[in-house]
């Protein structure tokens, strides 16, 4: 018989979990007492108990287990090479770790904020997250409190609420510059993606501090800022190499593939050889850099080094039992510099 307050006798952890917008493991360390920081989470899991008539002692028996041995994938819907890496290597990494991955897409920042709370609710392990375009601070608003560890994938650092594993486009850059160097070229051209981002911006200063580093320089006009097009590569080469009076640079860094591709059209039709003549590096990798004519070098994401650092932390995480080790856990920001990869529009090493 239902009492007056509305006794569910059949209420099960499941509906603690999902009517204080929790996970079911954070229900059973609320209630076995294991969780003992008195924060809006125990709230609303004891009210949430209380609601549903659930019975505090069968939380225990009811979850044998605080791991469910799964780890869920956030990912933007939008289709990108870059993201079937990401899942891939997180695959290989959670099955290496005797786990199993849960991946899930949405298009705008909201979707994939309901998608991460979806995850919390469902007991994972840990929440990798890559943000959604323009998602800003959604995707984390309202979680930083959650007892699911949240590991979010390149994005903004604007705020210190999860752990964080990006690339490190400064030293990136440099170990490009390094390479056409060490082959020969000590004028070197740059052809940047739009600074408006702090990103952005960080490459940019690197280039130049790096071109002090190795005795190498840039015209001012060599460096130029665009989109990431085909067009904008062959336009840029075509009007710095095209004037034969002037002094041209031995060495072209793109920020994307596209830009790379465009560049080496413009230097096919002014009949320039790459790489004798002007090497050229792509600080980002795709397909089509390993089918161009002549093959692009290009700098590669190490992403199966980004998806172990990411279960290590997760597992760093879950391993903070106590909540005086849970507070006392500094969220970590990780960054990784790009890899280069030797293709054909770079030489060989000089030889010493």
């Amino acid at each position: 018989m239902t009492s007056a307050r509305g006794k569910r006798p059949n209420a099960s952890i499941t509906n603690v979990a999902a009517l204080a917008d929790v996970s079911i493991a954070t229900v059973s360390r609320v209630l076995s007492g294991r969780r003992t920081k008195d924060d809006d989470i125990a709230r609303r899991v004891r009210q949430a108990a209380i609601e549903l008539d659930y019975a505090v002692n069968s939380a225990a028996s009811a979850l044998r287990s605080d791991t469910s041995n799964i780890i869920a994938l956030s990912l933007p819907a939008t289709p990108n090479p870059l993201h079937a890496g990401i899942v891939a290597a997180i695959s290989d990494a959670a099955s290496a770790a005797g786990r199993q991955l849960l991946v899930g897409t949405d298009s705008t920042p909201a979707g994939q904020h309901q998608r991460i709370k979806a995850f919390i609710r469902h007991n994972a392990d840990g929440i990798i997250v890559l943000p959604c375009p323009r998602s800003g601070t959604s995707t984390a608003r309202g979680l930083a409190t959650a007892d699911t560890p949240i590991i979010q994938l390149f994005g903004s650092t604007n705020l210190l609420r999860h752990d964080w594993i990006s690339i490190d486009n400064g030293a990136s850059i440099e170990l490009a510059v390094t390479h056409v160097v060490e082959r020969g070229a000590h004028s070197i051209a740059y052809f940047s993606d739009a600074v408006g981002s702090s990103e952005g911006a960080q490459t940019l200063l690197a280039f130049q501090s790096s071109l002090n580093m190795l005795h190498a320089h840039a015209d001012s006009d060599w460096i130029t800022i665009a989109d990431g097009t085909t067009q904008r590569g062959f336009a840029d080469t075509m009007r710095i190499f095209g004037d034969a009076s002037r002094e041209i640079p031995e060495a072209i860094i793109c920020a994307s593939v596209d830009t790379a591709i465009g560049a080496m059209i413009a230097l096919s039709q002014l009949a320039i050889d790459v790489p004798n003549r002007v090497q050229i590096v792509s600080l980002r990798d795709d397909t089509a850099a390993a089918t161009s004519v002549p093959s692009l070098t290009t700098m590669r994401a190490p992403l199966p080094q980004m998806a172990a650092e990411s279960l290590r932390l997760i597992a760093n995480a879950g391993a903070a039992t106590s909540d005086a080790m849970t507070v006392a856990r500094l969220r970590r920001h990780v960054a990784f510099p790009r890899r280069v990869v030797a293709r054909g529009s770079t030489r060989h090493a000089a030889v010493a």
